[in-house]
């Protein structure tokens, strides 16, 4: 060959935030990439103020949406007995290709098919929607298991915008039910209702019936907007596949989680040629002194095993933060919000949903490896969560109900309470990503064992008591 062509690789600029330098094409790419993890269960639930009015299920559809959700849990369940016995066999990549393309798929036919009901034991059941969300949600609760795991090959501020991108998942839906109007004002309209008491005797009487505002553009625009969002989510997990200039930033060598030689006073454990390590029995390393870890530098500390308590601890922290942040407080939301207006709920979605990836870029400037500081932070979150769900067991008459300062209590108590578990989150991926990729599969592993333990929790508390009382439009 007498020509051959030049292949030009240009150098962006890296831009520092707080301690570390990101190179900002990548931190976006990233972004977008995570934002396909859950954008379809979030997009389902931002817009069932829409669905519920149209399908038969009516007021009852989020508890089927519940439970298909759950049943979803299969796929993550089996995808974790499969990698425990198989450990290092499960690929990735492959994975993640999969999981965005179904969800591409499934979005498209919601955009023309979320509407069409069927007959089932005599009943009708909005059976497209139920079960194109049942597709959704396994795509949604396998993506935590394996987007973590492939974040190690990147270094850790990287791991910060995975979560930037999760809670795009939840703010870019909000943002667009905000325009499309789902928020607005019911009105309550007198009307005469005309009931027949006999043959010649007819009662009439005059009651209030709500009357939903018109949205803006329609549920198909929606899931057709949603389904654009999966394709550009799609196409930046593959440009991190081929581009150049993110293949060199790939961190070569990373210690895991997958086992430990049962002394570490006379073996060290054995590493692949990928520098993964794959010797032993162990998912879980064995005890170090605290003390001498933290006196080391951040380069030594990551070349030692974390204890073993604060490892198990920190998985501990992330369910339980999971189970609150994913599914108790979403679960009682209309509960606590409602009694003081629609409005109230309205901005405590979206504006909680605004403090998630907000939420997620304070690692980059305040970030702390101090599990008791972690854990005041949680504790400081579950008061927060426990004035909503005292909020909530109080509806239909909860305090300051008709003031303007209940109204804005409940709002900020949400804000803070998401925000500060988003902040968490990231906090402890951050030091599980040091513990290699096999660290951060468990990470995953808990993250969606504890959403399901809390939405397991909340389903019969909500559908089979009275403990939670709505409160019914214009019946104030």
């Amino acid at each position: 060959m007498l020509f051959k062509p030049k292949v030009y690789m240009y150098d962006f600029p890296q831009v520092k935030m707080g301690e570390k330098r990101i190179m900002l094409p990548l931190f976006v790419l990233v972004a977008l990439f995570g934002m396909g993890s859950w954008l379809g269960v979030n997009g389902i639930w931002m817009e069932l103020p829409l669905t519920i009015s149209s399908l038969p299920e009516a007021w009852s559809l989020p508890s089927y949406l519940a439970v298909t959700f759950q049943v979803a849990n299969i796929a993550p369940i089996l995808l974790t007995i499969l990698s425990t016995w198989k450990p290092g066999k499960v690929p990735e990549r492959p994975i993640i290709q999969l999981i965005l393309a179904v969800q591409i798929m499934a979005m498209l036919l919601l955009s023309f098919f979320w509407h069409r009901t069927s007959i089932i034991g005599g009943v009708s059941h909005s059976s497209a929607l139920l079960s194109l969300s049942f597709f959704l949600a396994m795509c949604n609760t396998t993506s935590n298991i394996v987007f973590l795991p492939y974040m190690a090959i990147f270094p850790m501020q990287y791991m910060t915008a995975l979560f930037v991108g999760m809670g795009l998942s939840a703010l870019v839906p909000s943002l667009i039910t905000l325009v499309q109007g789902v928020g607005g004002s019911t009105v309550c309209v007198n009307t005469t209702v005309v009931s027949v008491v006999n043959e010649t005797f007819n009662r009439s009487e005059v009651v209030q019936l709500p009357v939903e505002s018109a949205p803006v553009f329609s549920v198909a625009v929606f899931y057709g907007l949603m389904t654009v969002l999966m394709c550009i989510s799609a196409g930046a997990f593959g440009l991190l596949l081929v581009l150049p200039f993110v293949k060199k930033h790939h961190v070569k060598q990373l210690h895991s989680l997958a086992s430990y030689s049962e002394s570490e006073d006379t073996k060290k454990p054995l590493k692949d040629e990928n520098g993964i390590d794959s010797s032993c029995e162990s998912d879980i390393p064995k005890h170090i002194d605290e003390r001498s870890r933290l006196s080391l530098t951040p380069q030594q500390q990551q070349s030692k095993p974390m204890p073993t308590l604060t490892f198990i601890w920190l998985l501990l922290l992330e369910a339980f933060i999971c189970a609150l942040a994913h599914s108790v407080l979403p679960s009682i939301q209309a509960y606590s919000c409602l009694p003081y207006g629609k409005r109230a709920l309205h901005l405590s979605i979206c504006l909680s949903n605004i403090a998630n990836p907000i939420a997620c870029f304070i690692p980059l400037f305040i970030s702390t490896n101090d599990l008791k500081w972690l854990s005041a932070k949680s504790l400081l979150g579950t008061g927060f969560s426990a004035y909503i769900v005292f909020l909530a067991f109080a509806s239909p008459t909860p305090p300051f109900q008709d003031s303007a300062l209940g109204e804005v209590l409940v709002i900020l108590a949400f804000i803070a309470a998401l925000g500060l578990f988003s902040y968490l989150k990231v906090c402890i991926a951050g030091l599980l990503r040091n513990e290699g990729k096999r660290a951060l599969f468990w990470c995953g592993v808990v993250t969606q064992a504890g959403s399901a333990i809390g939405a397991l929790l909340m389903f019969p508390l909500i559908n089979a008591t009275d403990i939670f009382t709505m409160v019914q439009p214009c019946s104030r």
